[in-house]
């Protein structure tokens, strides 16, 4: 989400993003204040429970207190399926964000959930009155009502915690994804000698089926990696030269050729936008250049596939 603030006095707009991870912040901190709010009805159930337990007793209760205690009830019932809503709304938009996934764990919110408003206590009884043991049976139906009602905001708050913790591994497994996709160029300046596909090779003068693209930049430039991933080969090849190979899961893989200098090593993890060696000329090569290939279950396709996703 970008929020734009602006202020007055003609004072310049300034704007922040937050993030899936923020996001997920905000759900708990509302699931920690709906938890709060829940533990202070329960304190306020208990001492209606006493004043409950002193009538069938015989004995008679402050009954000024009980209409005070129940509206402080209605009003904290108030308050947590005030956070209840907000938190169907944070889920929403967090659903949003992560797109199909969501729908693979329950993110979004369903609306059956939801929390009946709180009942109203009745006003204080007159004072005249304040002192019969029976003017408390009429507030007796209103707090069986409120305390349906907390067993009912429990519920919600239990499948609300739920959807949160599945939406968090969500949000972890999308993140890991796409940083597992070769989605970013692994050279950003320069341009493009070759793209995927057929050409006519600059040897022979013959048509062959070029399969990747080659980023033209002077010797000793950086390259990263396209995505994050393992190294599984660091070689040299007669045609490539230098080569480091990645494997990034799911079937791919990435391949870095001509390199002058190779900076990681077979087995090393490395991470998305990591500098992994340095563009040379090795191999069979017509000038200082890198060429990157995407392999998809061993298979050469266009790079162009995953980079254009950045776009």
């Amino acid at each position: 989400m970008h929020i734009i603030l602006v202020a007055d006095h003609g004072s310049a707009p300034k704007s922040f993003s937050i993030g899936t991870a923020h996001w997920v912040g905000i759900g708990f901190i509302l699931v920690s204040a709906i938890i709060g709010i829940v533990m202070t009805v329960q304190g306020i159930i208990h001492t209606v429970s006493a004043t409950d337990a002193k009538i069938a007793n015989g004995g008679v209760p402050n009954v000024s207190d009980v209409g005070p205690t129940l509206n402080m009830m209605a009003a904290k019932l108030g308050e947590m399926e005030a956070q209840l809503l907000r938190l169907d709304t944070f889920s929403d938009r967090l659903s949003k964000m992560i797109g199909p996934r969501a729908a693979q764990v329950g993110g979004a919110s369903s609306g059956t959930n939801s929390v009946p408003s709180a009942p109203t206590a009745p006003p204080n009884p007159p004072p005249d009155t304040a002192a019969r043991p029976e003017s408390h049976s009429n507030a007796a139906p209103t707090i069986e009502m409120l305390r349906g009602q907390l067993v009912k905001v429990a519920a919600a708050i239990e499948d609300r915690t739920t959807r949160i913790n599945r939406l968090e591994s969500a949000v972890v497994d999308v993140r890991t994804a796409k940083q597992s996709l070769p989605t970013i160029p692994p050279i950003t300046s320069g341009y493009h000698s070759s793209d995927y596909g057929s050409r006519i090779d600059p040897f022979d003068g013959k048509a062959s089926f070029h399969a990747g693209i080659d980023f033209v930049a002077p010797t000793g430039t950086n390259f990263t990696s396209a995505a994050s991933g393992i190294v599984i080969s660091t070689r040299q090849l007669p045609d490539f030269g230098n080569v480091i190979e990645i494997d990034h899961g799911n079937g791919l893989h990435s391949l870095y050729a001509h390199a002058s200098r190779i900076l990681v090593q077979q087995g090393e993890l490395v991470l998305k936008g990591q500098t992994i060696g340095q563009v040379g000329t090795t191999g069979r090569s017509t000038g200082p250049h890198l060429h990157f290939e995407v392999h998809e279950n061993g298979r050469p396709i266009n790079p162009q596939k995953f980079l254009n996703l950045d776009s």
